[in-house]
């Protein structure tokens, strides 16, 4: 059996292809929830928010509930509050 982190990061290397056939399998897609729930890859994560918006419903359903509350948020990079401020 191929780990799923292998299957993920082949996957994503071949995003295109995908995009192009319009349609993600939900095993991917789990997959892709596991890579991103785990070792935080972000190109998982960004997976799962294209198939938000994937031709199949059933596709689109299933990305938002691995997307859901239960899966942790990208953190968001340090803002500076003054423009000419520098941040720690």
């Amino acid at each position: 059996m191929v780990p799923a982190e292998s299957v993920c990061s082949n996957r994503i290397a071949l995003t295109d292809m995908s995009e192009k056939i319009g349609h993600r399998d939900p095993l991917y897609l789990f997959a892709c929830h596991l890579e991103w729930r785990i070792k935080r890859n972000l190109a998982a994560y960004e997976e799962l928010l294209a198939a938000l918006d994937d031709q199949d419903d059933d596709i689109r359903c299933l990305a938002e509930s691995l997307l859901h509350r239960s899966s942790p948020r990208p953190e968001r990079t340090a803002t500076v509050s003054n423009p000419g401020e520098v941040a720690e």
